[in-house]
């Protein structure tokens, strides 16, 4: 029995080791932690930015039903804005402030690729914040994707960005 509880607990350590130190883009998520913080949620303040008043609804909603996901202690809101194109804002948990994702139609455009669904990637334990909008490559079979990459600062409660970069890869069906 204690061979099996082993075995389970191995495995799910080295699972979770192998999702937060995934590279993407030549970045890993686990090389900008960030503590959780485990708390019961703050109330939403939408007055404290003026997407919360715009998009009162769907953060609602999604916060509401969200797990903190981003940064520690932040859940993020994503919402589509048209032709593949997703905008959002992330409310912390700690004080229930909204803050606006870096996300643009220069950054977060999907055009027609959609590796895994998703061009926004984040994980529950890190700072690191990459997008990225796809455009059909020259070469066929092959899709561009433009890169942003970006870490959160939470002392200022601002997102810099490190690095854009372009990468060309095999288009996946």
């Amino acid at each position: 029995m204690k061979t099996i509880k082993f075995f389970i607990l191995s495995m799910f350590f080295l699972a979770t080791n192998y999702i937060y130190s995934q590279t993407e883009a030549g970045y890993k998520f686990s090389e900008y932690p960030a503590k959780k913080i485990e708390k019961t949620k703050a109330k939403i303040n939408y007055s404290s930015n003026s997407t919360g008043s715009s998009f009162k609804t769907q953060i609602k909603e999604q916060y509401k039903n969200g797990k903190v996901d981003f940064g520690g202690h932040y859940i993020t809101i994503t919402w589509g804005a048209g032709a593949g194109l997703t905008v959002g804002a992330m409310v912390d948990i700690i004080d229930g402030k909204i803050y606006d994702l870096p996300l643009s139609e220069e950054n977060s455009y999907r055009g027609t690729y959609h590796r895994e669904n998703n061009n926004i990637l984040y994980k529950p334990n890190s700072n690191l914040f990459i997008c990225y909008s796809s455009l059909n490559s020259e070469k066929e079979g092959y899709v561009k994707l433009n890169y942003s990459i970006y870490k959160w600062n939470d002392k200022t409660k601002k997102f810099s960005l490190i690095k854009t970069k372009e990468i060309t890869e095999k288009q996946v069906d």
